[in-house]
């Protein structure tokens, strides 16, 4: 970030400031705090960030690093060795082509969301079409924005409106929200005390579709999961009590179910891999006809959304 041009770094320093130098001295200083398969990426990432340059261009040049930026580059690896996220350091997150901002307030956007707003999108385009100047969207549990700010850019007519319960989160979502030009409605409020908007049975805005990333790790698993994301993302948006790993999933579809999603509209959640077929039966057990439950997997070949329609009455 550009505090970092201030910043002096500390040795051991490369032995040349050609490009390879320059990479194998990066991979020696990261090599504690990055594993092995997300180094060349993470390398990458850093070399473009500090140089504003692309690999392409670097080479094109035969450029070399000026000490100011092998100084910020060694002030990174410091911060990547004690294990703290590079799009925190950047403070960019990339996500559906495009550059969003994130820091610590906020999860880092996954791939695993993104595939979760493509499935939406492609029905929201078959049942909508062009003509969807009316079609409202909700995403709760916003964090950065990354969800509703991805279906506006794909889909400019969508009314997009996005809670979370964190100001935090909501101030970089705006942020987000101004940078990409998208426009988003945000509100900060707690889904589990009332509905977002007032929607629903208190007789808010109905949305023709909602959309959530909640958060569905169990505590339990906070042990196997890498420290950087234990001690660097905020755990409020990752874990859910033990003995209750489904407690958003029930009160977003109740919220649904009391109004908040219009009759005949989807309700699309990422989750947890081990929970996919408990989310379907809270579905499936439902007083609400829910229609068309859809189990998507993952690029990883792992089960981790479910679409679901609230059937017309």
């Amino acid at each position: 970030m550009s505090s970092n041009r201030f910043i002096r770094g500390e040795g051991p320093w490369p032995k040349s400031n050609d490009e390879r130098s320059v990479r194998v001295w990066m991979e020696s200083r990261i090599s504690n705090g990055v594993e092995v398969d997300e180094r060349l990426p993470v390398i990458n990432l850093c070399l473009e960030w500090v140089s504003e340059k692309s690999r392409g261009e670097r080479l094109m040049e035969s450029y070399r690093f000026p000490e100011s930026e092998l100084d910020r580059l060694a002030v990174v690896a410091s911060r990547l060795e004690k294990g703290e996220p590079v799009q925190y350091i950047t403070g960019i997150a990339h996500f559906d082509g495009l550059d969003l901002l994130v820091d610590s307030r906020v999860l880092i956007p996954r791939p695993e969301t993104e595939e979760l707003v493509h499935a939406l999108a492609a029905k929201l385009r078959i049942e909508v079409g062009s003509s969807n100047e009316n079609f409202k969207i909700l995403d709760i549990g916003t964090g950065s924005g990354c969800i509703p700010i991805s279906l506006k850019n794909r889909m400019p007519n969508l009314q997009l409106f996005a809670s979370d319960f964190s100001e935090g989160a909501i101030e970089v979502a705006r942020l987000n929200s101004k940078k990409t030009r998208c426009e988003v409605e945000f509100e900060c409020s707690d889904i589990l005390k009332e509905a977002p908007f007032i929607g629903g049975s208190q007789g808010g805005t109905r949305f023709d579709a909602v959309i959530s990333n909640p958060p569905y790790i169990p505590n339990s698993e906070k042990a196997q999961m890498e420290d950087r994301v234990v001690n660097c993302e905020p755990n409020s948006a990752l874990f859910v009590p033990d003995n209750d790993p489904l407690l958003f999933y029930k009160r977003i579809i109740f919220l649904c179910e009391d109004g908040l999603l219009k009759d005949g509209g989807l309700l699309a959640m990422e989750c947890h891999e081990d929970f996919v077929s408990q989310v379907v039966e809270v579905f499936n057990s439902s007083k609400t006809d829910w229609g068309e439950v859809e189990v998507i997997v993952d690029l990883q070949g792992k089960p981790r959304h479910v679409i679901a329609r609230n059937k017309l009455t």
